[in-house]
C-alpha cells in the first residue's frame, strides 16, 4: 500500500495501515456484501445530554422540543433515535415514568385535571366576552377574581388586635367597694352623748324606790 495514505473510520483515522496478502477480481457474491446496509454506529459512551434527551423523548416531546432542552440539532435528534443503545435509554426512563403515573392516585388525577380544564373554560369565556365587548355579571367577576387572587397571595388580610386588659385588678377593686358598701350598711348607730358633768342621769322622783330583797 503506498505510503502516506491512511484510513479512517469516521472521524476517527485507524491506528495500522491495512496489510495487503492477497488480491483477485470481484465477484457478484461481493458486491451484494457491499449492497447491504452499514451498521448504524452505537453510542460509547452515554453523557448527560443524552440522558437529558432520553426523558424528554419519553416524556412524549417532539424533535423541536427536545432540541430546544438539551441543545442538540434536528438530524442528531433523529439520528440518536435510530442508535440501539439510545433506545434502550429511552426504554428504561419510559418505564420510570409508568411507574410513577400508575402509582398516582386516580381520583386526585382526575381532580387536577378537571380543575385545569375549568381555569381554562374560565379563561376562554372571559376572552370571548372581552373580544364581544359584553360585560359578565359583576358577582361572577368579583367571585373569579377574588378566588384568582386569594389563591396567588393577595387574598385579604385578617389583622388581629391584642387589647391587655388587667381584669384582676378590676376585679379587685369592685370587690373592695362592694365590702365598703356592706360597712356602712351594717354599722349599729351611735350612742347618744351622756350630760355634761358625767354620772348617770337622774331617777325621777315621783317614781318609788324598790325594796331590798335579801335572799
Amino acid at each position: 500500500m503506498a505510503k502516506g495514505i491512511r484510513l479512517q473510520r469516521g472521524r476517527k483515522a485507524i491506528g495500522a495501515d491495512p496489510e495487503v496478502v492477497s488480491v483477485r477480481p470481484l465477484s457478484r457474491a461481493d458486491l451484494a456484501v457491499l449492497a447491504q446496509p452499514r451498521p448504524r454506529n452505537s453510542i460509547q459512551t452515554l453523557r448527560d445530554t443524552h440522558h437529558r434527551l432520553a426523558r424528554a423523548v419519553a416524556g412524549g416531546l417532539n424533535d423541536d422540543a427536545c432540541a430546544e432542552v438539551t441543545g442538540y440539532s434536528i438530524g442528531r435528534i433523529f439520528t440518536l433515535r435510530q442508535d440501539p443503545a439510545f433506545k434502550e435509554l429511552v426504554a428504561h426512563y419510559r418505564a420510570i415514568l409508568t411507574a410513577e403515573w400508575a402509582s398516582q392516585d386516580s381520583v386526585i388525577e382526575y381532580m387536577r385535571t378537571n380543575a385545569l380544564k375549568a381555569q381554562a373554560m374560565i379563561s376562554d369565556k372571559l376572552d370571548k366576552a372581552f373580544e364581544e365587548n359584553e360585560f359578565l355579571p359583576t358577582r361572577d367577576l368579583l367571585g373569579i377574581a377574588e378566588l384568582g387572587l386569594d389563591r396567588t397571595g393577595y387574598g385579604k388580610v385578617n389583622k388581629n388586635v391584642n387589647v391587655n386588659v388587667d381584669f384582676a385588678a378590676h376585679l379587685e377593686a369592685a370587690r373592695k367597694r362592694q365590702a365598703s358598701a356592706a360597712r356602712q350598711i351594717e354599722a349599729p348607730p351611735k350612742q347618744p352623748q351622756s350630760p355634761q358633768g358625767g354620772g348617770s342621769p337622774a331617777l325621777s322622783s315621783d317614781r318609788p324606790a324598790a325594796p331590798l330583797r335579801r335572799f
